[in-house]
């Protein structure tokens, strides 16, 4: 019955070592797609960031542009012609368009950015619940390996203290059989089991 139960006990902790493998190769896929994710994210994040720079750059060649012309203040003609020149530059149908699809880029990467970062910390919150459930059982798994242990302690004893008093009641018999035949010491014999049984407790 004991031996049953412990196989019992055994199938039942090797089906919870299946089961936590399982688990951390689910692990292991969310943390693979949460790095995929953030590099995904890290890599928009430094395209915006250069598109950022480079309109900061094309304004400040704007201003230049606008303050060159500030010198033919004194000169209508060259001032008429400057000021042509840069509204042929910089106020055209095309940039226009340009500088509408930049501002839809830079919307649309906010709206993307705001649902990763949803997703990002959905799946922190599941991890994160995931590792405290396989902490716990862990440890549950541990403090019933080491209650298993001592129950086969304990069992190993019981049958060294059952084959040591079948061993007595033999010698006993013998000593018996001896007495009747009028040979032999029998209190000797059983002195020596009992102190072999004492020293096995």
């Amino acid at each position: 019955m004991d031996a049953q139960k412990l196989h019992e006990q055994n199938t039942k902790m090797n089906q919870e070592v299946k089961h936590f493998a399982r688990v951390s190769s689910n692990l292991k896929l969310i943390k693979k797609d949460l790095r995929m994710r953030l590099d995904g994210l890290l890599k928009e994040s430094n395209d915006i960031r250069e598109k950022i720079l480079s309109q900061e750059g094309y304004m400040k060649q704007f201003k230049d542009d606008i303050f060159q012309c500030l010198h033919y203040i004194g000169d209508y003609k060259k001032l008429k012609r400057n000021v042509i020149q840069l509204h042929k530059v910089y106020v055209k149908e095309e940039h226009s368009k340009n500088e509408k699809d930049d501002k839809s880029i830079v919307e649309d990467f906010s709206a993307r950015r705001k649902h990763l970062e949803k997703n990002l910390e959905h799946l922190r919150l599941n991890l994160s619940k995931d590792k405290k459930t396989q902490k716990a059982e862990n440890s549950r798994i541990m403090i019933q390996n080491v209650n298993l242990l001592q129950e086969i302690n304990d069992l190993t004893r019981q049958l060294h203290l059952l084959e040591l008093n079948m061993k007595t009641e033999t010698h006993r018999e013998a000593d018996l059989a001896r007495l009747k035949r009028g040979g032999g010491n029998a209190d000797e014999g059983r002195q020596v089991n009992a102190e072999e049984v004492q020293s096995a407790r």
